[in-house]
């Protein structure tokens, strides 16, 4: 079906998008929470479709039950005990500052949108136009979201991350927001003379005002630990059993939805034409819908198979490991167009051994190793992590010192690259880690 569409595309025949494709498209590229809204609308929409909701309902009032339950009962359920999280934590704090509804509906907008780091992920004009509001309106929400705890959350950069945390510092070093705004990159590259001689300062007051600036945090969203999404569905669990890898759907959360051809017998006894043409399409939609639900269950099912196929050391050994994929080659493994993959793992996450992650998590983009094959971003970033924890905390490793160690272990990447993934896991330069 997701062929058709891709082939009168690429024929220039002229496209006929039938209401069965565009649902069937629609479904298979929503989450799992917005294909049950979706369930729950049709319901009330045909008379013809049964929808009956599983037992046990997602949300806190369900944690209670599950205290007891056997780990792995709990994986498969899909259902984790509560925590605090960034997003949570920022909410309490909003909750009790007197602002309009407006600006409270924005700043909520905006803490389901912060990294695991602190920093925000959306900018203020997607914001706006998603949302509908201007981006002074915007700004004043960011504003409250940025004033809470710990100071330099909700930060768009390192940069604003730092002077939100000099702001609020009673006892902040008088050089260092001057510095920060302005100056940031020459104090990282080491070149304090020039910087004392442009702001007519001793060396010893530079020094004084890096040894402040360093004992900022540069992530202040640690401060709530590893994040987790603990209240949204993952599509599928993957277990590890003696031998092999085992997928576990776990759509039986979903409500099942049946058509219902006994009551449309009985309604179509007495009815006009009209009535009878009415039942006709309502019994079309709903055979429609059911062929979008399997066609939708068994893609996500063979695109995840092909996943494990393809990640089995990062199954077992963790991001490091990670091998870089492209949707074209999924997309031919399957004998599917490549926007069908697109869309299969849009809005979709899974449960490994390894943790939580979404789909497009494993189509990253690829850099050369010495041997000729793939190293991911996500596992290069693994490893320069964990090069900075491991290194000697008086005499950190320069972008340089990394690049080598890389090129070392048969990762060929410039210095530039190194930086750039440092700076994206917002790791302070070798300087302001010294």
């Amino acid at each position: 079906m997701y062929n058709n569409l891709t082939t009168a595309v690429t024929q220039n025949v002229q496209l006929n998008v039938t209401p069965e494709l565009k649902q069937s498209l629609f479904i298979l590229q929503i989450s799992a929470e917005e294909l049950a809204d979706f369930l729950q609308m049709k319901a009330v929409d045909n008379p013809l479709l049964d929808i009956v909701w599983p037992s046990l309902r997602f949300g806190r009032s369900s944690f209670s039950n599950l205290t007891g339950m056997d780990p792995k009962d709990r994986l498969l359920n899909n259902i984790s005990l509560p925590e605090d999280t960034i997003e949570s934590m920022l909410l309490s704090q909003l909750r009790l500052r007197n602002i309009s509804k407006s600006a409270y509906a924005t700043a909520s907008f905006l803490a389901g949108n912060i990294s695991e780091t602190g920093y925000l992920e959306v900018t203020v004009g997607l914001v706006a136009e998603t949302l509908g509001r201007s981006e002074e309106e915007v700004k004043e929400a960011l504003a409250y979201l940025q004033a809470l705890e710990p100071a330099g959350i909700a930060a768009r950069d390192l940069r604003e991350c730092l002077l939100l945390q000099i702001e609020r510092d009673a006892k902040r070093d008088p050089w260092a927001e001057t510095i920060v705004q302005n100056h940031l990159q020459e104090l990282a590259g080491g070149k304090w003379k020039q910087l004392a001689d442009k702001l007519k300062l001793s060396i010893e007051t530079i020094r004084t005002t890096l040894d402040y600036i360093r004992s900022l945090n540069p992530r202040p969203g640690m401060a709530y630990g590893e994040q987790t999404p603990n209240y949204r569905l993952a599509d599928a669990v993957i277990l590890k059993n003696q031998v092999e890898y085992e997928l576990f759907m776990t759509d039986a959360y979903l409500p099942k939805v049946a058509y219902n051809r006994e009551y449309r017998t009985y309604l179509s006894g007495n009815m006009t034409s009209d009535g009878l043409q009415y039942l006709r399409d309502q019994s079309q939609d709903a055979e429609q819908l059911l062929r979008s639900l399997e066609q939708r269950k068994t893609t996500l099912r063979r695109v995840i198979e092909n996943i494990i196929k393809e990640q089995k050391a990062f199954l077992d050994h963790g991001v490091s490991h990670l091998k870089p994929m492209k949707l074209k080659t999924i997309a031919d493994h399957l004998s599917l167009h490549e926007s069908t993959i697109s869309r299969a793992v849009q809005n979709k996450c899974i449960q490994t051994p390894q943790g939580w992650y979404e789909l497009k998590f494993f189509f990253p983009s690829g850099v050369s190793t010495a041997e000729g094959e793939d190293a991911s971003a996500e596992s290069i970033k693994s490893e320069i992590k964990h090069l900075v924890h491991q290194e000697d905390k008086k005499h950190p490793l320069s972008d340089q010192q990394i690049t080598d160690l890389l090129v070392k272990k048969g990762i060929q990447l410039s210095r530039r690259t190194v930086m750039k993934y440092r700076e994206e896991m917002k790791i302070l330069s070798s300087r302001l880690r010294s």
